[in-house]
């Protein structure tokens, strides 16, 4: 008798299990979020995002690993457009290519002051520039789309970077000339907007997909045509799958490639929680074959 009422016990048991997730099977199949960027006012977010690449140029091979660490803070919104504080907290580079190796990280402080002695070594002025980097701040002013309609604050960065560095005036304009090539109003917005300009603005639920075109500039100059597609709800957190064709923008360079990543998105404030996403990229410009595989990840946490 006791084992037929243990039976029926463990039967009643999975019963309610089952009927538990079948119920949360089905308010998830059917739950609904608003999902925007919505970055509250006064609140701060960070940001970390990580690269790793293999880039094959005709048998030249080059790996670089890149993190860079974001604080963003929230000045002001008037309803639509969100004004938004932006800080290097920190920024490491490894990289590697024909025996020349790169180690960079602005929170090691030998890196950043330099080998003495060695003051022409062209790496001390890198991990110095790089240095210099860290703590400085942009302006960027974002839509409910998570689209960067203004940003600003590159030209005095380069002069207050240049001006801590106190160089002869013309290692000080080489210097401003490298660093507008990598770090400008142009190239920082393309990178944000890879990971900021993905939201509808409107209500989503499972199944539901949208379209965004992106760009970016430099070596890989591209198109990004993204597909976003809800894959699940659960709680506040909205699990996105993103697919993304990459096409030449111009007729200098053809360029073949296509993404494939998984975001999570807290619904409340549009901050992107994690992001993991693979890169294939083959680039032809002036008769050289370029092939890349990087994958990104991406962790955001409000503070």
């Amino acid at each position: 008798m006791k084992k037929n009422n243990l039976l029926i016990g463990l039967v009643f048991s999975i019963a309610i299990v089952n009927t538990i997730q079948s119920c949360q099977s089905v308010k998830s199949a059917t739950a609904s979020k608003m999902l925007k960027f919505n970055f509250e006012k006064g609140k701060g977010y960070d940001y970390e995002m990580i690269m790793s690449m293999d880039q094959n140029m005709e048998g030249q091979k080059v790996e670089m690993d890149v993190t860079t660490y974001y604080s963003m803070d929230v000045k002001e919104d008037d309803g639509n457009i969100k004004t938004i504080s932006t800080t290097f907290d920190r920024f490491k580079m490894k990289m590697g290519m024909n025996g020349l190796n790169l180690d960079v990280d602005t929170d090691d402080p030998s890196q950043v002051t330099g080998i003495p002695g060695n003051e022409k070594n062209p790496m001390n002025m890198v991990n110095k520039l790089f240095g210099a980097i860290k703590g400085q701040q942009f302006i960027m002013k974002v839509n409910p789309e998570g689209k960067i309609e203004e940003i600003s604050g590159f030209n005095q960065m380069a002069e207050s970077i240049a001006d801590s560095l106190s160089l002869e005036k013309e290692k000080r304009n080489e210097m401003m000339k490298a660093f507008s090539q990598q770090f400008n109003d142009k190239s920082v917005k393309d990178q944000f907007e890879r990971i900021l300009y993905i939201f509808p603005n409107k209500e989503v639920k499972i199944g539901d997909t949208w379209q965004k075109s992106t760009q970016t500039a430099g070596q890989f100059a591209g198109k990004y045509n993204s597909t976003y597609t809800v894959k699940e709800i659960e709680g506040d957190m909205v699990t996105v799958e993103e697919k993304s064709k990459i096409l030449s923008d111009n007729s200098q360079s053809q360029i073949d490639g296509n993404v494939i990543g998984v975001l999570i998105i807290d619904s409340k404030t549009g901050l992107v929680v994690s992001a993991d996403q693979e890169m294939k990229l083959t680039t032809i410009s002036n008769g050289r074959t370029v092939e890349m595989k990087a994958i990104s990840k991406i962790k955001g946490k409000a503070r």
